[in-house]
Order: structure tokens, then C-alpha cells, then sequence
């Protein structure tokens, strides 16, 4: 088992959205005690144990060599003593790679299953309904669709788009992001160029591998990626350690999609044959939660305890008043400074992601002046949920 390790879950509700409901989830038990996983295809080795969760189920950790050379996009990692690892009928003897985590962020889960856990096997996924489902046959109905070669360059799971200068365009499937078409730095700016009236939020994101990440985030009703077409999907720029994940001298990175963005697929994998089968689903998306208040509040880094204020220009929380740097003290009457230690703070996205309408009452510093913002959330980003 790896000691260093590819991996770019992301978890996002400490400061935008909740994305528990935007995962795949698989019941399971380590040494006979019931854990729950998240199928991850955007992890590069088969098991990984969250420290918190190795230390609850009591588990010996070898941690990883103090002159490990990390490499882009990867991360340290401990490595368990062998455990029986039980999967639905499935029972194993399994080591887990150990990923240390913030202790504040709160993922419903022991651990994560990743690509090549699975990699050799034919199967359908449908992310819509958060199932996934063995195959003893290819269906004869995806002889029509997109099909694309799984990457052998790349640990996780990546698709073959194209080949240009002797280099593979690599597309990323990551069933452990929320989002959805995250595109590299030049296809991200020339997609805003070209949409330049197109509404944008903000998501606020943490990975192992990355840190905290703050991206802009908005709406593509149509994209295209070589012979991909999605329509009606979220879109954004992809996070430095994904990029460093698919790039190489063979390969080049070229775009991820996370959860919302494979819920607009059927999808096909033949892991022994290394293809993949997509096809588009020309239905109306579902309700896509999204960041209303177009800010976020973050740690400056791991080790800070100010919530700050990140805005963009023209959105509800700009037109209240709130800037860039000004510091989170109070929702209402719920104090956030405390929120490393204060259980009702987090997660935040419940404020922020509230129904458009809801007005907020935030108590907020800037400099010496204390003073507070009422801000009225709006719909961003379509399609607007029924409920609001």
C-alpha cells in the first residue's frame, strides 16, 4: 500500500456546501466494526482510513518516512496493520492509507474507496440516484455512445480525450467532489471571457492535498470537451493539485468532473477492456445548492482563527456592505468565533445556501469598527430549486 497518495476529495462544508448528499456511500466493517465509506474516484490508491477514524477503531499506524518527497498533487500517508476489511459479501485482509485531516472538518465517513478498488470491473453508475451497480454484460444500448479510454498514466480515474504534441488530454471523473465541469486556468479564462455577463459565486473548498481552496464558481448551459457535450451544468476552474494529478510528459490536464456534472451522464466503465461509456442526458438538471450570499468566511490558513471574508463584486453580499478581509464575528446570535470549539457553528453552508429570500443579520469587524450587514440571499446560479 502507498505511502504517498493521490487524492483529491473534497469536503466544503465548513465554509460553502454541505456535500454529504453528493456522495456515494458504501457500508462496510473493519475488524467487525460497521463503517461507512465514500466511493471516491478521485482517490488513486483502493483504501483510506481519516486519522480521526483509525484512532477510533483503535488501529496501529506505521506513519509515513519524515523524508518522503512528495510529489504535485499528492499527499503523505500512514499505513495500517492489516485488517479484515468486509464489503457487502466480501471479506479481505486490507492495509489502509492514513491521510490526516483538520479535526473540525466532519465528513459522514471512516474513509474512502478509491478508483483501483474497483478499476478491473465492469459496472454502471448512476450518480443521479447515488448507486452503482455490477455488470456481467456490456448493454447493447451504449453502442451509441461517447467512448473514451481509461487512463493508464494516472493513478485515478481519467479518461483519454485526445491526443495533441504526443500528449494525452486527460479528463478526471471525481465521484468525491461536489461540483461540477472544473476546466484549467486557460479554459476557465477564455469560458469567462465569452461569458462575461454570466452570473458568479464563490465555493470554498479543503483537499488533503490542496489545503484550503477558494474558487469562483457559475453556470454553463452548454460545454464542450472534445467529443463530450454536457449541457446545464456548474462550472469553475480546476484546483492546483488535480491539475498536477493528470499532468505529466505523457499527459495534460484538461478538465474534472465532479458530482453535479456526472449526474447530467449514464456511465459505463469496462475496467477490463479500459473504456468508458457516457451518454449525455438531455433532461432538465436537478436542483444544484450553490453559495446564495456570493462570499465566503475562511481561515486564512489551517492554524487561524478569524472567519474572513472573501466577496464577489455585485453580489448580495457586496451590495450589504461586506468586503474583502472583513472578519465573521456573529450569525444572528450565533457566535462563529468559536466555531473550532462551538459544535452549533458548522457547518456554515446551512446559512449560506439557504432558500433565496432568507435574510441574514451578520455581525462582522473590519479593522477596529464593529458593525452589522443584512443580507438578503438570491438565486445565483440556476436551476432554482422548487422550494424556493
Amino acid at each position: 500500500m502507498k505511502q504517498l497518495v493521490a487524492i483529491i476529495l473534497a469536503c466544503s462544508g465548513l465554509m460553502v456546501a454541505d456535500a454529504d448528499d453528493e456522495r456515494i456511500f458504501l457500508d462496510a466493517s473493519i475488524n467487525g466494526r460497521p463503517v461507512r465509506f465514500i466511493f471516491d474516484t478521485g482517490a488513486g490508491v483502493p483504501f483510506i482510513l481519516f486519522s480521526t477514524a483509525a484512532q477510533k477503531l483503535g488501529l496501529k499506524v506505521t506513519p509515513p518516512p519524515a523524508d518522503n518527497q512528495l510529489g504535485p498533487g499528492q499527499v503523505a500517508a500512514g499505513l495500517t496493520e492489516l485488517c479484515d476489511l468486509q464489503i457487502a459479501r466480501t471479506n479481505l485482509a486490507a492495509r489502509f492509507s492514513v491521510v490526516n485531516i483538520p479535526g473540525f472538518l466532519k465528513w459522514d465517513a471512516v474513509g474512502v474507496l478509491g478508483w483501483p478498488a474497483v478499476s478491473n470491473n465492469l459496472f454502471s453508475v448512476d450518480f443521479a440516484s447515488h448507486t452503482f451497480s455490477f455488470l456481467t454484460n456490456l448493454p447493447a444500448t451504449s453502442a451509441g455512445w461517447v467512448k473514451l479510454r481509461i487512463s493508464t498514466n494516472v493513478d485515478l480515474l481519467g479518461l483519454e480525450l485526445a491526443v495533441r504534441h504526443g500528449r494525452k488530454d486527460i479528463l478526471l471523473l471525481d465521484s468525491g467532489s461536489a461540483n461540477g465541469m472544473a476546466l484549467n486556468a486557460k479554459a476557465w479564462q477564455d469560458w469567462k471571457s465569452a461569458h462575461a455577463r454570466q452570473p458568479v459565486t464563490l465555493d470554498a473548498y479543503y483537499t488533503p492535498n490542496m489545503g484550503l481552496v477558494i474558487k469562483e464558481e457559475s453556470w454553463a448551459e452548454k460545454i464542450s470537451l472534445g467529443s463530450l457535450t454536457l449541457t446545464k451544468v456548474p462550472v469553475m476552474e480546476a484546483g492546483s493539485g488535480e491539475v498536477a494529478l493528470a499532468t505529466s510528459l505523457q499527459t495534460t490536464f484538461a478538465a474534472t468532473l465532479g458530482f453535479a456534472a456526472l449526474k447530467r451522464l449514464d456511465v459505463i466503465f469496462d475496467g477490463r477492456r479500459g473504456l468508458a461509456y457516457l451518454r449525455p442526458k438531455s433532461a432538465p438538471p436537478m436542483p444544484y445548492e450553490h453559495d446564495r450570499l456570493g462570499a465566503v468566511f475562511v481561515p486564512e490558513n489551517l492554524s487561524s482563527d478569524d472567519l474572513v471574508a472573501r466577496v464577489v463584486v455585485g453580489s448580495p453580499a457586496y451590495r450589504a456592505g461586506i468586503r474583502n478581509a472583513d472578519v465573521l464575528l456573529k450569525i444572528g446570535g450565533l457566535d462563529t468565533t468559536r466555531w473550532r470549539t462551538d459544535p452549533q457553528v458548522l457547518p456554515l453552508s446551512r446559512f449560506w445556501n439557504g432558500p433565496a429570500g432568507t435574510r441574514l443579520v451578520l455581525t462582522l469587524k473590519r479593522g477596529e469598527t464593529t458593525f452589522p450587514s443584512t443580507v438578503t440571499l438570491q438565486n445565483i446560479l440556476p436551476p432554482d430549486d422548487s422550494k424556493n
